[in-house]
Formats: C-alpha cells, structure tokens, sequence
C-alpha cells in the first residue's frame, strides 16, 4: 500500500499514467491540466496537490489547484480511499471530490468519517467525445480568435459562467487565467457585430478539450453558441486533432442536446461531491 506525493506536473502525470490511460478523457484531461501547469505555475501560496496511490491491483490519482474539488479522474475506490486518509493525517483542505462515483463515494466515506463531514451531490457530469462534426444550422456572425481587445468582455463573461455552473473562481484570478489563455490562444469568440459568445480550445497531443462554452442570457436562443462549438471543433479537426473532449452537466438537457447536434457523443459520466459539516 502506498501513497506518494509529486512535486511537479510532469513526474505526476508520468506517475498517473496507468490511471488515465483507462479513460481518453481522462487521459486528455489530465495532460491538459499538467501542461498548463507547466506553462504557468500558480502564484504564490495557492496549494497545489499531486498525488498518486497503489493498493495491490488498484490504482488511485488525486490532483487539486486552489481551493477546488480533488480531481479522481478513473481511479480505483480502495486506492482512492487510502489518498483520503493521507490527506487527513496532512490536514489537507479538501472541499470535495470529482471523478468517477465509485472512487469518489469511497474517498467521500473516508474523509467524512474523519472529519465529521458528509458528501452531498453538487453537480453530475458527463464527458463526451466527438471525431466528426455533424452539420449544423447556421448563425449570423463568425467565430475569430480572441485577442487583448476583448480581455475586459471575457473577464465579466467567465464570472458570469462560474456563477452560472455554481464553480469555484480560478485560484490565479479571473484576470491573469484570462490572460494566459489569450497569450496560450485559446479562446474562440462568435462575433456578431461584437463579441456574443466564447468558448475555450486547448490542444493536447492529437487530441483537444472543448469549453467552458457562454452566451450570455440576453443573447441565447439565436445559434451562437451551437456555431462557435461546431466552428471551433471543426478548427481543431482541421489542424490534426484526431479526437475533441468536453464536459457538460447531466442536469442542462439544452447544453447536452446542443453538443449532441454537433456529433459529440456520451463517453463517460463523473460525479462532483462537496463535503458539509454533518
């Protein structure tokens, strides 16, 4: 039984390789998230874990930026359990867990039974995958990259769609995630006269993550967010990605079935438990 701490992204994803290589998404995901990283390190004081388990046959990751959820991923419920109890003994902030429901139920019984906690459901999601974009109807406007003009609009927009998903805040702050995703060129805008739509794109090996995708509230029902994520995925294909990734909550039926038109398919469903006082 053993549970090990990394120090840096790139020895922790070599380290979670047996975990992510179950899953596709899971396997983008997590060299999406270390990449980035490594790319830009969080700022000073913002806790960041890394850590992998083995108990016998099972294999367990754990992963965590800031104050967010513990990230799972694929991992096996008895490995999981036992990164549970070495967080406790490290008196690690753990606010909750997502990934898959079996690892995260039995991290979950672990750590409420030691910190006199209980898991309540905040949101369940599902990953999806797509190779192949369907046609799709029309919008008016165009999809063009987003460029430092547009930082204050995509500053208020990802706010707005973090309390709209009930997420935490990036740990760097709404600014500087908005300027490393611009300078890492990954921001996708439907411009209608003005920007009315983003959507994020991050490449990874021959594959690519799609999202988080907002329209605000004023300007839905018109097709922009349906024709950025067609246009954007349609980029990604173009440029070599031979599979795109994204993550909708289960509980949206119109985010689903827009991603649905465009040929994302279900591929895997995770859950996302945060833990209150019992």
């Amino acid at each position: 039984m053993t549970v090990r701490f990394h120090d840096t992204p790139a020895e922790f994803a070599a380290a979670a390789r047996e975990v992510t290589s179950r899953s596709p998404a899971s396997e983008v995901f997590v060299a999406a998230w270390c990449a980035g990283l490594e790319r830009h390190p969080p700022a000073p004081g913002v806790p960041l874990l890394f850590a992998t388990a083995t108990v016998g046959a099972e294999r367990a990751l754990a992963m965590q930026h800031g104050p967010n959820p513990v990230l799972l991923e694929a991992s096996d419920p008895g490995a999981a359990a036992e990164i549970a109890r070495a967080l406790v003994a490290r008196r690690w902030d753990v606010p909750g867990v997502l990934g898959g429901e079996p690892a995260c139920e039995a991290f979950a019984g672990v750590w409420c039974a030691l910190t006199a906690t209980r898991p309540v459901v905040h949101a369940r999601l599902r990953h999806h995958l797509l190779d192949r974009v369907e046609a799709t109807a029309e919008a008016p406007g165009a999809m063009r990259p987003a460029t430092r003009d547009d930082f204050d609009w995509l500053v208020e927009a990802l706010a707005a769609f973090e309390t709209e998903a009930r997420i935490p805040p990036p740990p760097q702050g709404a600014a500087r995630l908005v300027s490393e995703r611009l300078a890492d060129d990954r921001f996708r805008i439907w411009d209608d006269g003005g920007p009315v739509s983003f959507c994020g794109a991050n490449p990874v090996g021959d594959a690519a993550r799609i999202g988080p995708v907002w329209t605000p509230r004023a300007l839905r029902r018109r097709g922009y967010a349906t024709a950025l994520v067609a246009e954007a995925s349609r980029e990604r294909l173009a440029r070599g990605a031979a599979r795109l990734f994204l993550v909708t909550d289960i509980a949206n039926p119109t985010s689903n079935a827009i991603y649905a038109r465009i040929g994302y398919r279900p591929l895997a469903d995770a859950v996302d438990l945060r833990f209150v006082p019992a």
